[in-house]
C-alpha cells in the first residue's frame, strides 16, 4: 500500500469522525418549514386597514404526516426553537451525505489496495 493511499484513509477518517461529532452535537431535530404571517383582517375600521398595521405576527409549523400538509400553530417564544431544530435537520442531512460520501471513497480506496 503507497504512503498516497494511507495518507488518504487517514483523511477519510479523520472527516467521517469530525461528522460523527458534529451529529452528536447536534440538539433537537424536525422536518418542515416555520412561516411568520401578518394579516389584514378585512374590518374597514381596524387599525389594519385605516393605519395599516397588521394583524400578528403569527408564526405556523408546517410539515408532511402521511402524505397530508400539517400545521401548528406557535406562540412568538416557541417559534426561533423550531426554527433552530429545523435547521439541525437540514445540518443532519447534509451531515449525513458526508457520511456516505467518506464511507464510498474509503470503500473504493480500500478496494483498489486489495487489488494490488
Amino acid at each position: 500500500m503507497s504512503s498516497d493511499a494511507h495518507t488518504k484513509l487517514a483523511k477519510l477518517r479523520r472527516d467521517y469522525e469530525a461528522a460523527k461529532a458534529q451529529i452528536q452535537a447536534l440538539g433537537y431535530v424536525i422536518p418542515g418549514t416555520l412561516q411568520k404571517r401578518q394579516y389584514r383582517c378585512g374590518k374597514p375600521n381596524c387599525r389594519c386597514a385605516t393605519q395599516n398595521i397588521l394583524h400578528g405576527p403569527y408564526y405556523q409549523w408546517t410539515r408532511k404526516v402521511s402524505g397530508k400538509t400539517v400545521n401548528l400553530n406557535l406562540n412568538e417564544q416557541s417559534a426561533p426553537k423550531v426554527k433552530e431544530w429545523i435547521k439541525n435537520r437540514q445540518r443532519l442531512r447534509k451531515l449525513c451525505r458526508r457520511l456516505e460520501y467518506t464511507s464510498l471513497a474509503l470503500l473504493q480506496i480500500v478496494t483498489r489496495m486489495e487489488k494490488t
